[in-house]
């Protein structure tokens, strides 16, 4: 009773399992995110009015202004006007230079508001690489009271 096999086969082991269903889910999802997700290169920042603070001396400060155009934004070695530029990086980093051989230890960035926040910090990183112990300020909108 014990020796003997009975008629009936047991199932064979299945070592593979079927993932069918579970890829066409994960297809479907990622043409879900494809379609409905958002490209954008850059999100801009809009600077808000400053509601304290002390102002900064411009004559022992490094002064750039960054303007807004079609294309990509100007970069200027003015207090807020459109003068001496538009400049490229390289020119930021001599002209930093220049003002640290002249003691200044400030830095103003002045941009437009619609000039994205990434470009302003293209710039600031361009000032780092010269002397990363400058102190930064961004202008802003001075808040009446």
């Amino acid at each position: 009773m014990f020796g003997k096999k009975s008629g009936r086969q047991l199932p064979e082991d299945d070592d593979e399992i079927n993932i069918t269903a579970m890829i066409d889910i994960v297809m479907l999802l990622l043409i879900f995110f494809m379609i409905t997700s958002k490209l954008e290169s850059t999100t801009s920042l809009q600077v808000p009015p400053a509601k304290h603070g002390q102002a900064v001396s411009v004559d022992q400060s490094i002064v750039f202004s960054i303007f807004k155009t079609d294309g990509e934004p100007e970069i200027y070695l003015s207090d807020g006007k459109q003068e001496n530029g538009p400049v490229d990086l390289d020119a930021v980093r001599a002209y930093t230079k220049t003002g640290v051989d002249e003691d200044k230890k400030f830095v103003i960035i002045k941009a437009d508001r619609e000039v994205p926040s990434g470009f302003v910090e293209e710039v600031a990183r361009a000032v780092s690489d010269v002397d990363p112990d400058l102190k930064f300020y961004l202008g802003v909108v001075d808040r009446p009271q």
